[in-house]
């Protein structure tokens, strides 16, 4: 990524056109200014390169995950070109109890067109969650 602000909003546009996927609208103006910001509060090129470091570092967390004891909602795009749909299941199957929601058409980012879909699902997600919660400690 360039240093420069002109040149980071312009790679960070172009990066999440790509990683937004091809079915929703994408929103350019509006990607670019959520880039301004997070450039503007500070952006530490090495932070991405530690980040992938400490996932290759992390191994493989399928048996964590199979201890997991809260209830897990899982969210992911179809179309996702960084993480492929394929995790997202494994990720849904190694949790126990945990749902899958899958958006057709979604990439790498959560389109206005979906919230509504996401956020009922998370809504139903914590009230289901809260009521077992609730049970449990009767």
């Amino acid at each position: 990524m360039p240093l420069d602000r002109e040149g980071y909003l312009r790679e960070y546009v172009t990066t999440w056109s790509v990683l937004h996927g091809d079915r929703f609208p994408f929103d350019a103006a509006r990607t670019a200014a959520q880039g301004a910001v997070g450039y503007d509060r500070g952006i530490n090129p090495p932070g991405a390169a530690r980040q992938l470091l400490a996932i290759i570092a992390s191994g493989n967390r399928k048996k964590a995950l199979r201890g997991v004891k809260v209830p897990a909602l899982v969210i992911h795009g179809t179309v996702d070109p960084l993480v492929p749909v394929a995790a997202a299941g494994d990720l849904a199957r190694t949790i126990p109890g945990a749902r899958l929601l899958l958006i057709e058409g979604m990439g790498h980012s959560f389109p206005r067109e979906v919230w509504p879909r996401i956020i009922d699902a998370i809504d139903h997600h914590a009230k289901t969650a809260q009521a077992g919660r609730d049970q449990s400690i009767a």
